[in-house]
């Protein structure tokens, strides 16, 4: 009985000291940073610019290197915020991408999930560099905003941990994390 309870306090130790050490700053890696982002207004539309840097872990290249699709999204979301009650959500996107390696090719592609076109690439890295900048994606109509009144705006990428293939959802409950966003990146925008 004695030993039971010293091995359950050895594992619960061993597993607090692990958390601390996943979660920690200096094991925290900068995967995903958005550099810069903004939306200029053309007519009556707002379009989004972005650049970020992408710089994926080892565990996540051999994956892809092992024919494993790669789902990344950037999200976005404007809303107006309230002072004494909850911010109203103007706009909500979720533009996906699906990052593929074809061994017969000896190619990379991504694909546009939202739009269903995919551009190759001849490396990982170069695929990567074309993902990382997007320009001109038409976010929302300005007449869906309310004329001298602030509205917030925030952007975060990353890869969607809801749409991992099934082998990778399963080793990511104990084994590297693929949950990895990029913080929210937010600005303001004045009609």
């Amino acid at each position: 009985m004695r030993r039971t309870q010293q091995h359950i306090k050895a594992f619960l130790y061993l597993l607090l000291v692990s958390q601390l050490a996943y979660s920690s700053p200096l094991f925290a890696g900068d995967e995903f940073i958005i550099k810069s982002a903004s939306t200029n207004l053309k007519g009556t539309v707002y379009f989004l610019n972005m650049v970020s840097e992408i710089e994926l872990p080892g565990y996540i290249t051999a994956a892809f290197e092992q024919g494993f699709d790669i789902p990344l999204s950037m999200e976005v979301e404007v809303y107006n915020t309230k002072r004494f009650w909850l911010d109203k959500e103007i706009v909500y996107i979720k533009q996906q991408y699906r990052l593929k390696y074809h061994p017969m090719l000896d190619a990379v592609s991504i694909l546009n999930v939202n739009a269903g076109r995919r551009f190759y690439y001849a490396s990982l890295s170069e695929a990567l560099s074309a993902v990382s900048v997007i320009l001109g994606y038409p976010l929302l109509d300005d007449n869906n905003l309310v004329k001298n009144k602030t509205y917030r705006v925030r952007l975060r990428f990353g890869i969607d941990a809801l749409e991992l293939p099934i082998p990778l959802k399963s080793s990511s409950l104990w084994q590297n994390n693929w949950g990895l966003v990029s913080d929210w990146y937010q600005w303001e925008v004045t009609p």
